[in-house]
């Protein structure tokens, strides 16, 4: 799907001119409790503003709002936060009892458990000689294949003005076997689409390669050990301490409250108008009614089983293969002891919404879910869970199709013609991204709201953050 962008923006822009100065507001409504939304209540309110949150939903975290399963706050699929992470997201939760972690994960490809995260030389020799001598023959036939493979992270951040598609940029780096293999796979899992229809920019944000040298080293001993930190309580007490420390600065959150950008503000109601400015960090597409920016989403479905038939010692599966629905399992036990559950092992699997659509009732074939993990050597043996729940969530990755871009640069303009409204994060600016990257973006957004500079300064640099990478 090509989409070409609006030649103009749909909303109507202030009187104030476009390079005049923005003084810092006395007041602040911020859109949405998500991790970006309170982060940005709280820095903002630290600086004086009178800052109040309007959250559509009933309850603070956004995509860390936790999901009840047998006594236990678990996470809306599999969270972690990196060491290499930024460190703005554990200073404003310090209080928090995070605790850095081995990671034990492995990858399900070709009926083999691979070592996750992967290096070259496991990799390699978990797929076996054949496989491994096709994919590397593959890619050696490339031309001018090492300066497009050591290029990876230089192309990764340049802008996708001239998009040739998921398909081709990483046949050109790694070759028609690895491709058909790995990465096909998982793009048409994900947004069950043809990977030719879907942006170069999901290779280069989400699937990377970035720093082959330096992966290689790593591979044969240079390296450290791999962990990740988390918080004891779970993703869900993050979101439940920025919220604490939002409300002790004297941050009034209201629950239920939707944002409709059409408001004019003459009641009484606070609409946005009795603002100084507005910071959104709810989903951009929600601010534009013609854009044709859209989510996928993702089923989540937690299952309790005997502790005997699941590797206790493994923290996440990563399975790209079509042969199974589900894209990712992880087992919360091993990312805190206060998620775990005594006899039992608890399983968090991931179905993208890709080629189901958005009813699935995937409770009615646990019998199919269930062959599929054993299958997968993810259980030992087939047996009935003891309880399973499903969980819909909505809008969780960005859909890049191919020049989406074009259209991203089109509705972030009628946004800045809206004249006060700042939009952040994940979900406001449209991206990939951790979590720690929210958090950092909020603070950048409040500098810039602070410093007496002109807004649209902001949507300048919005571009910049698409550079950001997911980590796993």
């Amino acid at each position: 799907m090509a989409v070409s962008a609006r030649s103009t923006p749909t909303a109507t822009a202030p009187d104030r001119p476009r390079d005049a100065t923005h003084p810092p507001p006395s007041s602040a409504l911020v859109v949405g409790a998500g991790v970006s939304g309170l982060s940005a209540a709280l820095l903002l309110a630290r600086r004086g503003v009178d800052v109040d949150v309007w959250e559509a939903g009933d309850e603070p975290g956004g995509i860390l709002e936790p999901v009840g399963f047998q006594g236990i706050d678990c996470d809306r699929g599999s969270h972690r936060v990196h060491p290499e992470s930024h460190p703005l997201l554990r200073e404003l939760t310090e209080e928090e009892d995070w605790e850095e972690r081995d990671r034990n994960g492995k990858l399900v490809l070709n009926g083999r458990h691979i070592p996750y995260p992967i290096d070259p030389v496991s990799f390699l020799r978990g797929l076996g000689w054949e496989a491994a001598v096709d994919m590397g023959l593959g890619w050696l036939m490339r031309p001018n294949v090492f300066e497009r493979f050591l290029n990876w992270e230089d192309a990764r951040q340049e802008t996708p003005t001239d998009d040739k598609g998921f398909e081709n940029f990483v046949v050109e780096r790694v070759g028609h076997s690895a491709y058909r293999r790995f990465y096909r796979p998982y793009v048409e899992k994900v947004w069950g689409e043809n990977p030719d229809d879907i942006s170069q920019s999901v290779a280069k944000q989400r699937v990377s390669t970035s720093d082959p040298v330096k992966s290689i080293l790593k591979s044969i001993g240079f390296k450290d050990d791999e962990t990740f930190l988390y918080p004891r309580s779970g993703m869900a007490g993050l979101a439940t301490r920025l919220t604490q420390k939002a409300q002790r600065q004297g941050v009034d959150i209201e629950y239920g409250r939707r944002y409709d950008p059409e408001r004019d503000g003459t009641d009484d109601s606070g609409a946005p108008a009795d603002y100084d400015a507005v910071v959104y960090s709810g989903y951009l597409p929600d601010l534009v009614d013609d854009t044709e920016l859209e989510h996928r989403g993702l089923y989540l479905l937690h299952m309790a089983f005997p502790e005997e038939v699941v590797d206790d010692t493994i923290d996440t599966w990563y399975i790209p293969e079509t042969d199974y629905w589900f894209g990712r399992v992880s087992q919360p036990e091993n990312f805190s002891p206060d998620l775990s559950r005594e006899s039992q092992s608890i399983l968090c699997v991931e179905i993208p919404e890709g080629r189901w659509g958005r009813d699935r009732d995937f409770l009615e074939e646990t019998d199919t879910v269930v062959e599929q993990l054993v299958d997968a050597d993810i259980l030992q043996e087939s047996v009935e869970p003891v309880d399973a729940r499903q969980t819909f969530v909505s809008r969780v990755y960005p859909h890049y199709f191919r020049n989406w871009y074009d259209e991203w640069e089109a509705t972030l303009e009628t946004v800045r013609a809206m004249g006060d409204v700042v939009p952040v994060g994940r979900q406001g600016l449209f991206l990939h991204c951790n979590m720690d990257h929210c958090v950092s973006i909020s603070a950048d957004a409040v500098d810039h709201l602070m410093a007496d500079e002109p807004l649209e300064g902001w949507f300048d640099r919005c571009s910049d953050y698409l550079d950001l990478r997911v980590r796993d």
